[in-house]
């Protein structure tokens, strides 16, 4: 469109000179050959122009085309993309029902719940070598949290005779009463 806004003058020139032609050829005047010679340069310029506006004007018709199809695939890519998860949810929703409708597929969805349940859980950790002990002795007092277990080191060496026989140092509750 600017290509051909900026030609509209080199149009109208030529459009004058055709009109001199045309006219010569009505009055029945034969142009010298000088003047036949820049009538057809005249003539060859404007047409060489006029191609040029035409080829750019098809250039920016073909972009805008391209851009166009661009967009649309753009927009087919889209719904494309909805359907296919529209296809994801309704499947979903079959299985749900499926599941829920038949007693036996939904004791066979339970089974593999649980399955998956079962093995997702830790291993109780092993008590190989340890001794378990009651974690709710009235004397036992820790300074950090013990859990539901406490692994206590047993010694190789025989227990002293008399007295406490562990090896770590056992420190009397405090109890606030005797504050």
């Amino acid at each position: 469109a600017v290509v051909s806004t900026q030609s509209t003058g080199d149009f109208k020139v030529g459009e004058v000179w055709e009109e001199i032609v045309a006219e010569l050829v009505v009055d029945n005047i034969t142009p010298i050959r000088s003047d036949r010679d820049a009538l057809q340069e005249v003539q060859q310029i404007i047409a060489a122009k006029s191609e040029a506006v035409k080829r750019h004007q098809l250039e920016i018709l073909e972009g805008e085309q391209s851009a166009e199809e661009e967009e649309e695939q753009a927009c087919y890519q889209q719904i494309r993309s909805n359907f296919k998860q529209w296809e994801q949810q309704n499947a979903s929703r079959i299985n749900f029902i499926s599941k829920t409708s038949d007693y036996e597929t939904l004791q066979m969805f339970k089974q593999r719940q649980s399955t998956l349940a079962e093995k997702s859980r830790q291993d109780p950790p092993s008590s190989a070598g340890t001794v378990e002990h009651n974690t709710l002795l009235r004397m036992l007092t820790t300074t950090v949290h013990s859990g539901r277990h406490i692994n206590i080191p047993l010694s190789e060496t025989p227990p002293p005779t008399g007295g406490n026989t562990s090896p770590h140092k056992i420190l009397p509750a405090i109890s606030p009463r005797s504050r």
